[in-house]
């Protein structure tokens, strides 16, 4: 979560750990025009049953099966969306924000636990748990991508056996046209591409640009562009291949609140999430879809200090999944929004 809720060792450690067809390529390119149409009623919504452990700050799917991470109270934990909007717990090691990091990778659940060992963190899978070194603050962010699973650390990231250094914290990680690209907000580039080995400029300072990425062919066009989060502005920047700063892109611009903390891709859909919008950071979720610049807004947060959005996903079927950890003055939620 990104309220002051958080126990002040967790912030600590997260303040340390976590478009579509623009083709003027020598300017960003703004755009801020946002549907007025209300958010429709969510599909689904589970909510979370441990006080404080922040359901929904982390979501993964794969396999027919969707996961939501709880890692804020009691050691943390990862629970299975079920049917009918019934919660199932993962069996697993519940220690040292288990469930910050989550991700389906090859068919296993892939669970980070960045505060667990003192601070060197830990990655499961299967049972068993690889730790980190000490500091390391490993499995804040786990993604799986074509080019294998990365896991965010404090100094760099982990590519499966592979140790990535970098000298700075990663948060998020994708793969675009062969190209392996790290989120490196605190850095003095927004963007690491290691297969290339070249950096993406950032805005400003100021932006935290990387904090977030994802990529997919988002125009259909037949090629990936890759979407950078810059919460720090309240914007999203989608790069075409080749594009080296992120003032080459195309600026989607939110209202505040954290606009751009997370990110989600598919073929023609971008989904954003703003866990901070509006007066009583209740979060808000939109999308992009190819062919309309338009901001269509997915859903808002039911209640002050929701923070909806902190978390989003689309899975392979199409739907649509955010979430609000701080819903329920921290128990969270996860809710079904397409």
């Amino acid at each position: 979560m990104l309220s002051p809720r958080n126990p002040p060792a967790l912030v600590l450690a997260l303040s340390l750990a976590f478009a579509l067809g623009c083709r003027d390529r020598g300017k960003v390119e703004d755009d801020k025009t946002t549907e007025d149409s209300a958010p429709p009623t969510p599909l689904g919504r589970w909510e979370g049953v441990t006080p404080g452990g922040g359901l929904g700050s982390s979501l993964a799917a794969g396999g027919g099966a969707r996961f939501a991470g709880a890692p804020w109270a009691e050691g943390g934990a990862v629970w299975r969306l079920g049917a009918e909007d019934q919660l199932e717990p993962v069996p697993g090691a519940a220690s040292g924000a288990f469930g910050r990091g989550l991700a389906v990778h090859d068919g296993a659940l892939i669970v980070g636990a960045p505060l667990a060992e003192s601070g060197s963190g830990l990655v499961w899978r299967d049972g068993l748990t690889t730790p980190g070194e000490p500091g390391e603050l490993l499995g804040a962010a786990v993604r799986s991508t074509a080019l294998g699973l990365i896991v965010s650390a404090q100094g760099g990231a982990r590519q499966d056996e592979r140790v990535i250094s970098l000298g700075a914290r990663v948060t998020d990680a994708a793969a675009a046209e062969g190209a392996l690209l790290l989120g490196t907000p605190s850095a003095e580039d927004a963007v690491y591409d290691v297969t290339n080995s070249v950096e993406i400029a950032r805005l400003s300072a100021q932006d935290e640009a990387g904090a977030a990425l994802c990529a997919a062919d988002l125009d259909l066009d037949g090629d990936d562009e890759l979407a950078v989060g810059a919460p720090g502005l309240g914007a999203v920047v989608v790069l075409e291949a080749g594009q080296r700063g992120l003032s080459e892109g195309r600026l989607i611009q939110g209202s505040g609140g954290r606009f751009g903390q997370a990110l989600a891709c598919g073929p023609g859909l971008l989904v954003i999430g703003a866990p901070l919008e509006g007066d009583g950071q209740r979060g808000a979720v939109y999308a992009v879809e190819a062919g309309d610049e338009a901001l269509v807004a997915l859903g808002v947060g039911e209640a002050d200090g929701a923070e909806l959005g902190a978390a989003v996903l689309i899975e392979a079927e199409g739907g649509i999944f955010a979430g609000a950890p701080g819903q329920a003055g921290g128990a969270g939620l996860v809710v079904q929004l397409r």
